[in-house]
């Protein structure tokens, strides 16, 4: 699989595959290509060369269908005019949720995520995490058996960084998570494994105690800086 934006290579011949119910965090420094390959798989951006398919169906076509994938984009779109409830009713109506599924999942990402302050309020208004938040749980609704999440914990404070991880982490077995992020300690905390993207090529792949092995690490997955080190010597860099 591989994506151009003219001349320029984004993604360059990427060949993996996500088990159903895998955690995987998707690693890269800037320009690695990381959102590119978000949005691809999401559906919103086809590839150029090669194919993605998620249950024998492309992206774009599995968007369509409820319950199948939840997207959050690094920078994600609200109407500055609908309040974060609009959203939500709006999101649930778009996912086939119906109105009594789209009720209890408004209910039920507002106490996960303590989204009741800012419910009834314009997005317009509202702060750069709080934007976030709620971008946050229009991605989660209906429960997506793959959810995508780009860079989930920017803008957060610390005290709405624990509440996402705790609710990724109580995400149902099935659900199929790929989570772009810089913070590595965060994203070793609620994933099983990791990709890691050099220059819009694939470094390495695999369960993070594989990565460490097959790159030389001597921590484990337990050991502070374990994935700061894999990720540096994926990278191709020196650590300490």
């Amino acid at each position: 699989m591989g994506r151009s934006y003219g001349a320029a290579r984004a993604i360059k011949g990427l060949d993996f595959r996500l088990p159903a119910g895998s955690r995987t965090a998707l690693l890269g420094p800037n320009g690695a290509g990381k959102s590119t390959l978000m949005r691809l798989v999401a559906g919103v951006l086809p590839p150029d060369e090669g194919e993605i398919l998620a249950w024998g169906m492309r992206p774009s076509e599995a968007r369509k269908v409820p319950g199948c994938l939840g997207w959050l984009p690094e920078r994600a779109p609200l109407n500055p005019e609908l309040t974060v409830r609009e959203h939500m009713t709006l999101a649930g109506s778009l996912k086939g949720l119906g109105r009594a599924g789209t009720r209890r999942e408004i209910e039920r990402l507002t106490a996960a995520l303590e989204l009741g302050a800012i419910l009834n309020r314009l997005a317009g208004r509202l702060s750069l995490g709080t934007r976030r938040q709620a971008a946050l749980a229009l991605a989660l609704m209906g429960e997506p058996a793959l959810l995508m999440l780009d860079e989930p914990s920017s803008s957060l404070d610390p005290a709405e960084v624990r509440r996402l991880n705790a609710l990724i982490r109580s995400l149902p077995e099935t659900t199929t998570l790929l989570v772009s992020s810089h913070a590595l300690e965060e994203a070793l905390l609620v994933t099983d494994g990791a990709l890691i993207l050099k220059a819009g090529a694939l470094a390495a792949a695999g369960g993070w105690s594989d990565l460490g092995k097959r790159l030389g690490s001597e921590r484990r997955p337990e050991d502070a800086g374990f994935a700061e080190e894999v990720f540096f010597r994926a990278q191709g860099g020196v650590t300490c």
